[in-house]
């Protein structure tokens, strides 16, 4: 996948440009990506987005990250002529739910005396930029090889304006998801990768110990 196939993906930690609700008429997945020819009102187009589990019928909520011409997917050998590469994907029911902001959790379980809960890093970013910081947490996803780099998403149960997902880039071989690790990594703050992906924190040069 090329640049704009960022993992992480993800999730709260994008901004978007437009968001769409679609019916799902066709879904392929390929080298950790689903791709989904969906129909949005009058419209039929293509969508790329992180692997998730959808079918045919499923009626799918969206943002809009960015369009690529002549895309050309190397697991599936096959060029789309045109493609939306999308995040927040989330089902009928989800998709109804009210997205308010939650309360704001700043203690975790995992926390020991020399690590950050995560939202703590969300709430004073600007306070550890470029600092080597260590975070005590619960793998939720980790996805290899993506621009040369290891993508591992960490929960600890504590959250900021809604945001308890956050995502450590590595070149070590990642951790298992569920397993629970020390992260430590250099914080970077307002990652632009192009495309739409924009990570208002990001963690990177990660290592992980258990």
């Amino acid at each position: 996948m090329k640049k704009i196939a960022l993992a992480v993906i993800l999730g709260a930690s994008l901004y978007a440009a437009g968001i769409h609700q679609a019916k799902v008429e066709k879904a392929l997945n390929s080298g950790g990506y689903t791709y989904m020819k969906v129909k949005d009102g009058s419209n039929v187009y293509w969508i790329a987005m992180t692997q998730h589990n959808v079918k045919v019928g499923d009626t799918i909520k969206f943002n809009e990250q960015g369009w690529m011409k002549n895309f050309h997917s190397k697991t599936l050998n096959r060029t789309f002529e045109k493609i939306l590469f999308a995040g927040e994907v989330n089902s009928k029911t989800q998709a109804q739910k009210v997205q308010s902001i939650k309360p704001n959790i700043m203690t975790s379980k995992y926390k020991t005396k020399d690590t950050l809960t995560i939202a703590e890093l969300f709430k004073n970013r600007d306070k550890y930029i470029g600092k080597t910081v260590t975070v005590h947490a619960k793998v939720t996803k980790a996805l290899t090889q993506i621009m040369k780099l290891n993508w591992v998403h960490l929960e600890d149960g504590s959250r900021f304006m809604n945001m308890d997902d956050l995502v450590f880039t590595s070149t070590q071989t990642p951790p298992k998801v569920g397993d629970v690790v020390y992260a430590t990594g250099k914080v970077v703050k307002d990652k632009d990768f192009g495309y739409g992906y924009f990570y208002p924190l990001i963690i990177q040069e990660a290592t992980f110990r258990k």
